[in-house]
């Protein structure tokens, strides 16, 4: 196995793994959402509108896990025709993805553990996302082929926000227990996707060395 192939696989299985457990977590939303079962008070909102979450639960599962795929060197390099093709398709999830994200926040009711911060920090990471996603797709048609990644590298890292949440979170749970609320929240869910968005500026500079 050469060193592409192996870069590869760490780089497909490493943002596949980060997708996962929110992915498991969809698909259980939606099973839920479909059959009607797991009702509780807490997730009434779901049950009273689900499009919102449903749109936005498909649109993060196509984005996440085909995405992963956009951003292995030689799997792209192998398959050009795949990754143009798949792009253009990433762009209508990503987008949906963000959208539903902005329109989920604003139309269900707040929930008790949420504190004052996070409609705020959801809202802006929505329209940043919606921001990369567009610059992505415009530098792309200009043919400035390296802007273009940058750009779609920030936006997928946004997109992956719900996987690094995971692990902002489980310090809390492993030593305090519980689900958290107000600005304890607020600050872990907003850590998931700093982090994310730190990780995808250093990605772009080593690119750019």
């Amino acid at each position: 196995m050469n060193n592409t192939t192996k870069k590869d696989i760490w780089i497909i299985g490493s943002l596949l793994f980060l997708s996962f457990v929110p992915s498991i977590a969809g698909v259980v939303r939606i099973s839920q959402l479909t059959t009607g079962s797991g009702y509780t008070v807490e997730n009434q909102r779901f049950f009273d509108d689900p499009v919102p979450i449903l749109l936005h639960i498909v649109a993060v599962l196509v984005y996440s896990i085909l995405g992963a795929f956009q951003f292995a060197p030689g799997f792209r390099k192998l398959y050009p025709k795949w990754h143009r093709v798949s792009g253009r398709v990433l762009v209508f999830f990503g987008l949906t993805t963000a959208i539903s994200g902005i329109w989920l926040t604003m139309v269900y009711p707040r929930v008790p553990t949420d504190g004052d911060w996070l409609f705020g920090i959801r809202m802006v990471i929505g329209f940043w996302m919606v921001i990369c996603i567009c610059l992505g797709f415009y530098f792309v048609m200009q043919r400035k082929y390296l802007i273009h990644s940058h750009w779609m590298i920030r936006g997928y890292a946004i997109g992956l926000g719900a996987g690094t949440q995971v692990f902002t979170h489980l310090p809390w749970f492993l030593f305090v227990g519980g689900d958290p609320s107000g600005i304890p929240r607020d600050l872990m869910m907003g850590a998931g996707w700093l982090i994310n968005f730190l990780f995808a500026e250093w990605i772009i500079r080593r690119k750019n060395k």
